[in-house]
């Protein structure tokens, strides 16, 4: 898991791993992003993503605090 200060409702036995990489959006700016793929053989540079918004923890107070992600087009979505 990444170290403090990261907060999610994760614990070390359901961390899942993550990707991390530089996204291409319109207009020629680039981000950081969490990438859903972690398996570097299915990442590819140029590869078509697609913005994914998940809730990354739910505070004790029951407000889900939501964090975004790219993930793979699936090819079948690109024809």
């Amino acid at each position: 898991m990444p170290k403090e200060p990261y907060r999610s409702s994760e614990t070390a036995q359901t961390f899942r791993q993550y990707g991390l990489g530089y996204v291409e959006l319109p207009g020629a700016l680039r981000v950081e992003s969490r990438l859903t793929e972690n398996d570097p053989a299915k990442l590819r540079i140029g590869q078509e993503m697609e913005l994914v918004v998940y809730v990354h923890r739910t505070d004790p107070d029951g407000t889900d605090v939501m964090n975004y992600a790219f993930q793979p087009v699936p090819s079948e979505a690109r024809k």
